[in-house]
């Protein structure tokens, strides 16, 4: 092992539109290492991002505080790895059909085309415990998302 690893913190699960923090250690100081995030939605569409970074004089990277130098953004962007993310055939759009089930992306640490460490994250729409139930009355069309616990809801 390369003695590289790379975490997503606080935890590699969390709610979709939570924040999370990457980051590489293990590295040589100085060393360019290139961030690579990939996700295929519902209908196998496959969408990428990817970022080069140079670790600090620890050999680390941290994306909360290090500048992208290059690949899908540039600069200081804590979540670019995300929003940066493109379909590799143009003009599609995310597809998400069951709320129920995780985006998962994959994000892997690469020196010269090896990897060096990955990790996935996974992204939740739903906590857990939540029932969701389709609505289809006349002409109203939904899905109502039940909380668990044994409480009244208007």
């Amino acid at each position: 092992s390369s003695g590289v690893r790379l975490r997503i913190l606080p935890s590699s699960s969390c709610f979709f539109d939570e924040s999370v923090q990457i980051k590489v250690s293990g590295l040589s100081p100085g060393e360019h290492v290139e961030l690579q995030a990939k996700h295929k939605d519902d209908k196998g569409v496959v969408f990428k991002a990817s970022a080069t970074y140079q670790a600090d004089g620890q050999g680390d990277v941290d994306l909360n505080n290090h500048p992208s130098r290059g690949g899908s953004y540039t600069g200081v962007e804590p979540m670019g790895l995300f929003w940066s993310m493109m379909p590799e055939s143009p003009h599609k759009k995310l597809l998400k059909k069951d709320a129920s089930s995780p985006v998962l992306v994959h994000i892997e640490a690469h020196r010269d085309g090896q990897i060096l460490s990955q990790e996935t994250n996974e992204r939740r729409f739903m906590a857990d415990g939540v029932k969701r139930v389709p609505v289809n009355e006349g002409r109203l069309r939904g899905t109502l998302f039940i909380p668990p616990g044994q409480f009244t809801f208007p």
